[in-house]
């Protein structure tokens, strides 16, 4: 395809958008494939920046078993070290 070809399709496809632009008056922002193609791509990082998810609030019962897992971790990893000290030295 020769180069004036390709400018002539290019403007053609554009011309295309426009009118399917001025067709649709208001896009619909609920759809977030529409709002994610109308935003440029600083607009697009600088949101996704913004919306952090904090911490999320938890149950007694769930705390509760994180630590317990906490301190199991913890009192397990002692035993695996006294265990290989002991191997090492040759202890019985």
């Amino acid at each position: 395809m020769g180069g004036d070809q390709f400018k002539k399709r290019v403007r053609d496809e554009r011309s295309e958008l426009h009118a399917d632009a001025a067709a649709s008056a208001r896009p619909d922002l609920r759809d977030p494939h529409v709002v994610l193609s109308l935003l440029e791509a600083d607009q697009v990082v600088a949101a996704k920046q913004q919306t952090r998810f904090g911490r999320r609030p938890l149950s007694f019962g769930v705390r509760l078993a994180m630590w317990t897992l906490r301190i199991y971790v913890i009192v397990m990893f002692v035993i695996v070290v006294i265990s290989v000290l002991r191997a090492l030295h040759g202890g019985g």
